[in-house]
């Protein structure tokens, strides 16, 4: 099959949901691709797939009901999952070799070349004991942690100046089912057992990967291994055995006739008559959309590109009528949200300033400002 690239970006928006939103914020869950890094990237995600959010919906969902869950993903950022899908996620994600462990967990211990498995697993049982029962805040984690692991797996930190436990461990936690994010303890996060906060029955891993490849490929496809290690933060020949599971499955695809990529045939239909994107779409900084791999897709101009994809992410983009029309950027000023937007293409004014009213109240403010660079 051929394709342009304007028929991938369409198929890709209703893969994402944002083609035509209003439906019920767990199906953007699904997906497994919601993050909440930088925070409140989840609630802009929803947002902008669900067509309304109430306030404090997916903090009742994470905490007063526990249908979701936040844990570390093997990229580091917090991943917003359905609650009934969290183990099959994070047993997809858990490498079966010392390459697939020295891919996440590698910069958690500096100046070892291999020999991962005995730190993780180390780390992981350090972790459970110190959960067990209880939610702690960060540092009484890392307090708890220091007293339960040997000095090589704590090394200095000069921002907190203190030794502890780096992230990329407490990811095979949560991977294993041993680490969630469970609310705030005062201006720290706060962590529980995922087991014990919300159950825990893994499935085969191969069910369990072979699903995590299929979720990826309706939204980010057609793709490549290579693309599919990038976004789920694996070492290469853990996503080539992701792959593997689903080959069966996929057919080849020719992208505006030269690049070879790969979609479940099942959504070969869906990629040749994607359905239309309608509205405007404030897709904020760490939504799904923007973490697939090949950007050029999205944005052409690698000027733009080079503004939206920042170290630390504070730009989103506009869509309207599944078009990128423009950037933008928000923070509070008072009881306001003042929404910057640098149109590079002919944007819809109204309806982006009605978009910024409707995320104003999911970060705190009566209204918002909008003006237009």
């Amino acid at each position: 099959m051929e394709v342009d690239g304007a028929r991938v970006l369409a198929f890709r928006l209703a893969g994402h949901g944002l083609a035509d939103p209003g439906g019920d914020p767990r199906a953007a869950l699904g997906g497994w691709a919601v993050q909440d890094s930088p925070p409140g990237a989840a609630e802009t995600a929803l947002l902008a797939r669900a067509g309304a959010l109430e306030p404090g919906w997916l903090d009742r969902a994470l905490h007063a009901d526990r249908s979701a869950v936040a844990l570390y993903n093997a990229r580091t950022a917090t991943a917003v999952l359905p609650a009934r899908d969290a183990a099959a996620y994070g047993t997809a994600l858990i490498p079966h070799d010392d390459r697939g462990l020295k891919a996440i967990v590698g910069p958690a211990l500096p100046g070892r070349a291999e020999g991962f498995a005995e730190p993780v697993a180390l780390a992981v049982d350090a972790v459970s004991d110190a959960l067990d029962g209880v939610t702690l805040s960060r540092d009484d984690l890392h307090e708890a942690l220091r007293r339960r692991l040997p000095a090589d797996l704590l090394p200095w930190c000069p921002g907190c100046e203190s030794h502890h436990a780096r992230r990329n461990l407490l990811v095979m936690a949560s991977l294993h089912g041993r680490l969630c994010l469970a609310g705030r303890a005062g201006r720290q996060p706060a962590f529980a057992r995922t087991d014990q906060w919300i159950g825990w029955d893994a499935p085969p891993r191969e069910a369990a990967r072979g699903e995590l490849a299929r979720r990826y490929l309706a939204s980010y496809g057609p793709s490549t291994p290579g693309q599919l290690a990038q976004w789920a933060g694996l070492a290469p020949q853990h996503a080539r055995a992701l792959w593997a599971l689903v080959a069966g499955e996929l057919a080849e695809v020719a992208v505006d006739g030269a690049d070879r990529a790969w979609l479940l045939e099942r959504d070969l239909p869906r990629l040749a008559d994607p359905p239309p994107a309608r509205g405007v779409r404030l897709v904020g900084p760490g939504d799904p959309l923007l973490l697939g791999r090949d950007r050029e897709r999205l944005l052409g101009d690698p000027a733009l590109r080079k503004r939206l994809w920042k170290a630390l992410p504070t730009t989103g983009l506009v869509l309207a009528d599944g078009k990128p029309v423009a950037l933008w950027s928000a923070r509070k000023q008072g009881r306001r949200l003042a929404v910057t937007v640098d149109a590079f293409a002919p944007a819809p004014r109204e309806a982006i300033a009605a978009a910024a009213e409707r995320l104003a109240p999911l970060r705190g403010c009566a209204g918002a400002a909008v003006s237009f660079a």
